[in-house]
């Protein structure tokens, strides 16, 4: 027997759900990794940032290791916790992107070390983080994603021509924080209301 072909109202309403589903997986009650690496990246660096204008001492600069550590570790924990739910493929393909954009960030750290070009750390993750949000947004239907974004993404850029001058690079660190405001924590807290709203309204 063959499947049946789905109409155009049907197909329409089977991506409809399957993108709400994935907004309620990406619910911050269930593991909210946007909120997670957001709130990391961002106690870290004002850690690191207060340290150096505290001391003068660069050696707290190896405090944002703690950020793919920290971040890890607690990615491994929140999962394992997390309720089994079924995966979808948009769920699939936004693991999949996140996990190579931490990839690419981690690339470019060791790459930085080795050419002891370490100001472009910074600057270049910001601009990873701000893509890979604005493709989250674009894929789940979230267009406030995209431009809240499309700053963090500037402002990365903005970063990026200002670490030319190495002295300015402490001054790119409070820059860093907002672009990760903008580009994992505001929207974090978007998409866990709105999740926690379509969950309310479907159980009544």
């Amino acid at each position: 027997m063959e499947d049946r072909k789905l109409n155009e109202k049907e197909s329409l309403e089977l991506i409809t759900q399957m993108i709400r589903n994935t907004r309620r997986n990406l619910d911050a009650g269930s593991g909210n990794m946007f909120l997670l690496w957001g709130y990391v990246c961002v106690l870290l660096t004002l850690v690191v940032w207060a340290g150096v204008g505290l001391t003068q001492n660069s050696a707290w600069m190896w405090g944002f290791w703690g950020i793919p550590v920290v971040g890890y570790l607690l990615s491994y924990i929140f999962v394992r916790k997390k309720d089994k739910s079924v995966s979808l493929y948009i769920d699939k393909v936004l693991n999949e992107m996140w996990q190579f954009m931490g990839i690419v960030c981690l690339a470019v750290a060791l790459m930085a070390a080795y050419f002891h070009a370490f100001e472009v750390i910074l600057p270049l993750c910001a601009i990873l983080l701000s893509l890979g949000s604005i493709f989250t947004g674009v894929l789940i239907r979230y267009t406030r994603f995209s431009g809240l974004s499309s700053m963090g993404v500037l402002l990365g850029l903005r970063m990026l021509f200002e670490v030319w001058d190495k002295s300015s690079f402490l001054q790119i660190l409070p820059e860093f924080v907002l672009v990760v405001i903008l580009a994992m924590i505001i929207p974090g807290h978007i998409l866990n209301y709105k999740a926690k709203k379509e969950n309310k309204n479907k159980s009544k």
